[in-house]
């Protein structure tokens, strides 16, 4: 995929490369009739050599492997999901691995699934409607729709003090740089005083972001919408230094709560860094997402949800430890990923996978790691449980629940497929019956 950025009036071709997790990235001169496609993408030996620069530079034990077989490279990405810029002509893309197959579906089920982020919550159903568009135009739309709110109420206005040389008195009049500075100039004095003005940090950053999100070629609407909010901020200053602005936004009274998702926004729009994981320590929203806590937050807020009346949930639940000699000196924390308990005191433990399951290969055991099965034993017998979940990701390969699978007369454990693409009540009823 090609977008235009416009960079001081010069138009730069921008290459998107979108591909699922764990998929390939090969070099086109290798191959006679390289074919792209959602698993394996072909770029030019420049764009390679850019992303391997970045593999080797950044996060390559992270983000990427790097391999040669028969003498052809190729650079795989692993379950990390989202957005990664290499450079200012290129980015990556990388979307989940599940049923979907086609950038729009996937795009959609990481839509879905930051919803339950709380720092992702402006993204709406009207956002998953719009899956077709590249990752970065959907996050401008909902930062866009957080902008408009805030416009709708009002910009904000706070004490800044100003120190400056002026041709009338107000305030404090700095007498020692007074001279310092206006030895030879009569008509003007140094004062220092305190103006209630619109020109603070906040609005300074969120013209700043508008700035720069105005070079980007995205469809003719969104950039209608980021000029026009463009406009409001005529009176406002660009920020001269964002990480003291940045500092400053931190540091407000409460009544500037209204800003805290948008400037968390404008800090991943305004700071490249941010783009890699972890990176950072301002903003709770990142582009770029391990894809196996993604699920299980996912996963974790639809039972909260959705489980029914009959049950309590607990996510994350730390009350419990596999070795207890005494209780001081209790080690190997048990953190489950669902723990329910229903009015009788049955209790139900669920865990979630992000791992492929093949319901075709039993002799593989499905391709379910022995790990698994004993941590799911251990939080059965320390919770006593009457019934344990395992979940994954549904697939072609595993559309229905496995066997069960008995640990002994009181406990058995169920294997249970999570279609991504279905709506999240359905699939925490058939999980929850099965």
């Amino acid at each position: 995929m090609l977008v235009k950025y416009k960079n001081q009036g010069i138009h730069i071709l921008i290459k998107t490369i979108v591909i699922s997790e764990f998929s390939a990235i090969k070099k086109a001169s290798d191959y006679d009739l390289p074919i792209d496609s959602f698993a394996e993408i072909f770029v030019s030996d420049t764009a390679f050599l850019r992303i391997k620069d970045l593999v080797f530079t950044y996060a390559n034990d992270l983000l990427f492997t790097y391999s040669v077989q028969r003498g052809k490279e190729q650079i795989k990405v692993k379950n990390y999901v989202g957005l990664i810029p290499v450079s200012d002509t290129i980015q990556i893309e990388i979307l989940p691995k599940s049923t979907a197959d086609s950038p729009k579906e996937a795009r959609r089920i990481l839509l879905k699934m930051l919803q339950k982020i709380p720092a992702y919550q402006s993204l709406s159903k009207a956002h998953l409607a719009i899956s077709n568009l590249p990752l970065l135009e959907i996050y401008v739309k909902a930062f866009l729709d957080e902008l408009e709110k805030l416009l709708s109420t009002g910009l904000g206005r706070n004490y800044e003090h100003i120190e400056a040389n002026e041709t009338f008195i107000k305030g404090k009049v700095l007498i020692a740089e007074n001279i310092h500075r206006n030895l030879l100039k009569q008509h003007s004095i140094f004062i220092a005083y305190d103006d209630f003005m619109h020109d603070i940090p906040q609005n300074r950053i969120l013209k700043t972001c508008l700035h720069r999100l105005k070079n980007y070629s995205f469809t003719n609407f969104t950039k209608q919408r980021i000029w026009q909010n463009l406009s409001v901020f005529d009176e406002i200053s660009l920020s001269a230094n964002l990480q003291q602005d940045f500092t400053k936004s931190n540091t407000v009274s409460p009544h500037f709560e209204r800003y805290e998702n948008l400037l968390q926004w404008a800090w991943v729009f305004l700071n490249e860094h941010s783009f890699l994981p972890f990176s950072g320590n301002y903003s709770q929203i990142s582009l770029l997402f391990p894809m196996e806590v993604l699920f299980e937050n996912y996963v974790g807020k639809l039972f909260q949800k959705y489980a029914g009346s009959d049950f309590s949930i607990r996510l994350q639940d730390r009350r419990k430890h596999l070795v207890l000699k005494h209780k001081e000196n209790a080690r190997f924390r048990m953190i489950p990923d669902i723990v329910a308990e229903n009015n009788a005191g049955e209790i139900w433990i669920f865990d979630a996978k992000w791992k492929v399951i093949d319901a075709s290969k039993p002799r593989q055991n499905y391709g379910i790691e022995q790990a698994d099965l004993y941590q799911m034993y251990a939080y059965g017998k320390k919770y006593q449980a009457k019934k344990l979940f395992l979940i994954y990701p549904a697939n072609e390969n595993f559309r229905n629940p496995l066997e069960v699978f008995d640990y002994d007369e009181d406990l058995v454990l169920h294997v249970m497929p999570f279609n991504l693409m279905n709506e999240g009540e359905e699939e925490v009823r058939k999980i929850m019956c099965p």
